[in-house]
């Protein structure tokens, strides 16, 4: 291996070992891999990294580390670019996080999955320090990103950041049944950031990845809401799956996955990506394709519940198969 990309691979091996929560391997589907489950409310400094969502930070940031390999120059300066975006990455996600259950507090008690959140009926002390636990996250995460690696890429974490906290939580949840797709541009920033992160200029691959990432949430999410819909119903959240029925949901997730295959032979077009990415990738989307085909006609609980744990792995898995093309290739961007 390039000891050049070898050194820049040293994030993604913190990032794959940071996430404390192990144990089983039912554990971490059903714990790792969920965005929230039941647990405690904590009090103190603990309560309130919760409010943080620490996978979904720690998958935010993998994200715009992905963007970054993507980018020219990459070799040249990426040990340095790579822990710069992944630290401003985990500060800016984390900050939203914060904002967005603050925001979400009313709604968060009326849906089992979210109900022990600790911001739900909190005294006025907590929500007055998560709001100022958020702002500081935020700021922070940006500045750095601003101070070391230019405007272009703090410009689009803050569009990441702008489109979950403003336009997702506060304009479209409550509001619309395309919530979800709105949604989706928040990854997609995240990769366009790791992106510009070395020269301020966003590359082809970066945005064919970008919008790999925008068709991936939908597929990742509407099987979540599909699974919790009797949830989101109650909290009065319009979701696409409860109100077109299963049948017309899982097709325009196969929809949306075919997208992500185009997607997929896209960037080994316009990149020097080789043939493991190509294999590995394709292989990977058409398990997607077939895994979420098997539920059509059934609309199970435990089918949306397996694709959408699933729908995580495959995500885990695409990165994977572009670090070890990468890697075996000795690519150069």
């Amino acid at each position: 291996m390039d000891w050049g990309l070898q050194g820049c691979l040293e994030p993604a091996i913190f990032l794959r070992f940071f996430n404390p929560k192990r144990g089983s391997f039912a554990s971490y589907k059903f714990h790792f891999l969920m965005a929230d489950t039941p647990k405690q409310k904590k009090g103190g400094i603990f309560g309130l990294l919760s409010l943080t969502k620490p996978r979904i930070f720690t998958a935010i940031a993998l994200t715009a580390w992905v963007g970054l390999l993507l980018q020219k120059d990459f070799l040249a300066y990426g040990q340095w670019a790579s822990w710069v975006i992944l630290i401003s990455t985990i500060l800016a996600s984390a900050g939203g996080a914060v904002f967005n259950h603050y925001l979400e507090r009313e709604t968060d008690q009326l849906m089992d999955r979210t109900k022990h959140r600790l911001l739900v009926a909190s005294d006025p002390l907590m929500l007055k320090l998560s709001l100022g636990f958020g702002t500081f996250l935020s700021v922070a995460g940006h500045a750095l990103c601003w101070a070391l690696l230019g405007p272009v890429s703090a410009f689009w974490l803050f569009m990441g950041f702008f489109t979950y906290v403003v336009l997702y939580t506060m304009v479209f949840k409550h509001r619309s049944l395309w919530n979800v797709t709105v949604g989706s541009l928040s990854s997609a920033f995240a990769i366009l950031a790791g992106n510009t992160a070395i020269t301020g200029e966003l590359t082809t691959p970066g945005i064919i990845l970008a919008l790999l990432s925008f068709f991936w949430n939908p597929v990742h999410f509407w099987n979540l809401n599909a699974f919790y819909q009797a949830d989101y119903q109650a909290a009065g959240i319009p979701m696409l799956p409860p109100k077109i029925g299963a049948n017309k949901t899982i097709l325009l997730i196969l929809a949306h996955i075919l997208a992500m295959l185009a997607c997929t032979v896209a960037l080994w077009a316009y990149s020097d990506l080789q043939m493991v990415y190509l294999i590995g990738a394709v292989g990977l989307c058409l398990l997607l394709f077939a895994m979420n085909a098997q539920n059509l006609g059934k609309g199970t609980d435990k089918l949306f519940r397996r694709n959408f744990i699933f729908s995580n792995i495959y995500l885990l898995l695409l990165y994977g198969v572009i670090i070890l093309d990468m890697v075996i290739y000795d690519y150069h961007p």
